[in-house]
């Protein structure tokens, strides 16, 4: 709320003194040659920084913070976090612009609960990590692949529900019938 004041006042504040001191001498005037028709503009202007740079503020906490079992993976850690983990860790390859990424999210919550201490669960946005897209051929968002010992055992692409999910683990990881919350 403060930046909101701020970047408003500012705007205005700026907008007010063009305004007062670029006062109309020529046939035209400019939007801003009154002081006041100067702080309106200034306030607009200021009105549309706030809410570009809020939008920038609220996407970078989306990535930077840590969605509990799922955590977020830089392309610097991938090779500790991943290819030298001692257990087998699936990796979500996806995109915060991606519709169908983020109705994955809950569901890989939900199913690293059950895996828990057994599976990894890591996310690695693909517009931060183009390298890593490249080196594993992902060519869409969200793509699922386990890794096991450092190589890729199985990949999915697109966005499964959780019994599928489950299903999918259960075959790469080479289990039988194990009970999961649906079928208990």
């Amino acid at each position: 709320m403060l930046s909101l004041i701020l970047s408003l006042g500012i705007g205005a504040s700026v907008g007010a003194a063009l305004g007062y001191f670029g006062q109309c001498a020529s046939g035209t005037c400019p939007l801003t040659a009154t002081w006041w028709r100067g702080a309106i503009f200034g306030g607009l202007c200021g009105l549309l920084f706030y809410a570009s740079s809020a939008r920038d503020l609220a996407g970078s906490r989306e990535l930077s913070r840590a969605d509990g079992p799922v955590q977020p993976v830089r392309e610097a850690d991938f090779e500790t976090e991943v290819l030298q983990a001692t257990t087998p860790v699936l990796v979500d390859f996806y995109a915060t612009w991606c519709g169908p990424c983020k109705r994955l999210a809950p569901v890989l919550v939900e199913v690293a609960a059950d895996y828990a201490g057994r599976v990894k669960f890591v996310k690695v946005d693909v517009d931060r990590a183009r390298s890593l897209a490249e080196k594993y051929q992902v060519s869409a968002v969200p793509t699922l692949m386990l890794f096991r010992t450092g190589k890729v055992e199985g990949a999915l692409a697109g966005a499964p529900s959780a019994r599928e999910l489950r299903g999918r683990l259960d075959a790469w990881l080479g289990v039988g019938n194990r009970p999961t919350p649906q079928n208990r």
